[in-house]
Formats: C-alpha cells, structure tokens, sequence
C-alpha cells in the first residue's frame, strides 16, 4: 500500500510535518495532562491533544524506542543530516522523547527551549523539514504506530513549522 494511500489527509501536512516532532534541534511540546500550565502551552506553540495517545506509541519506553529509531533514520539521511552535525545526540534523543512523550499525552514535561530558540540560524528549508517528516513517517511505520496516532502527532508537529521553516527562496 503506498503511502499516499494509507494517509489520505497526511498531503497538506507533509509540507508542514515535524519533530521531533519535531526536532532539527527540539522545540517544546504541550501536556494533556494535570502538568501543563498556561505558560508551557504558550510556549509550546502546539494544541493539547484531544485524545491520549500515549498507549498506541507504546508507553514512555515505545516513543523513547521510537525517537531511537527516528534519530538513527536521520542521521543517515544524506538530505538533512548536515543540520545535526554539531548536535549533542543524546541530549537531542532526551529532549525529543520528552517533547513526543508530552505531544501524545503521556507523563512527561519537555522543559527545552522554544522551536524559534533551537532553529535560529539554521537556514532550515522546507524540503529539509519535509525529509524529517518522511525520517518520522519511515520510523512510526517501523516501530508499529497505529495510523491515527501517526496522523495526530504529525498534525501536532506540523503546527510549528512556521518557527522551524526559516529559510527563504524555492524551498523554504
């Protein structure tokens, strides 16, 4: 089955989608949980979520596997991997497991700096963020995510597109 049709609504968002979700340096996410303050929700640019997804993703233990198997997928990407060069990768695999963790609903608070923080300065282009969004769709696909969960955490992903996208020209 193609990809095209297993997310029929996932098209407009795939211009948008992640992390890191998404994550070319870890933005911030907000909780569905009793944790969330006004401040972190308007920090995280994101909406909370409408449904816990934290069980389809396996739990805190199956998004850390999956942010192990994203980052792995990322680093091999010939098309976005220049973006990571100087990054801490286990600092980033932190901060991304707790920023999806938050984003589905699970217990954890990402507590990093803001998408406009982490990606000031990188030049990040549309057709990079759309490669980390494949990296993310490839790894969910992998780890088992259910499709409807997949399709949630990428909408949620896709809304902080404006603070990572910062490159101007044909692809940013």
């Amino acid at each position: 089955m193609s990809k095209e049709s297993r997310y029929p609504n996932l098209k407009p968002y795939l211009a948008f989608a992640v992390a890191s979700v998404f994550a070319l340096n870890v933005g911030v996410a907000a909780a569905a949980d009793s944790h969330a303050t006004p401040e972190s929700i308007q920090k995280a640019d994101i909406k909370l979520p409408i449904k816990n997804y934290i069980a389809e993703f396996g739990g805190v233990e199956g998004v850390k596997a999956l942010i192990d198997t994203f980052v792995s997928k990322v680093a091999a990407d010939p098309h976005i991997n220049v973006y990571f060069a100087k990054t801490n990768i286990p600092h980033l695999k932190y901060e991304l497991t707790q920023q999806v963790c938050e984003i589905v609903g699970g217990p954890c608070t990402y507590t990093g700096q803001s998408m406009d923080q982490s990606h000031r300065g990188l030049q990040v282009t549309t057709a990079a963020f759309n490669y980390l969004a494949q990296d993310m769709i490839d790894a969910m696909d992998e780890r088992g995510i259910p499709i409807a969960a997949q399709n949630y955490l990428l909408r949620q992903l896709a809304a902080m597109e404006p603070q990572i996208v910062t490159a101007k020209g044909p692809l940013g």
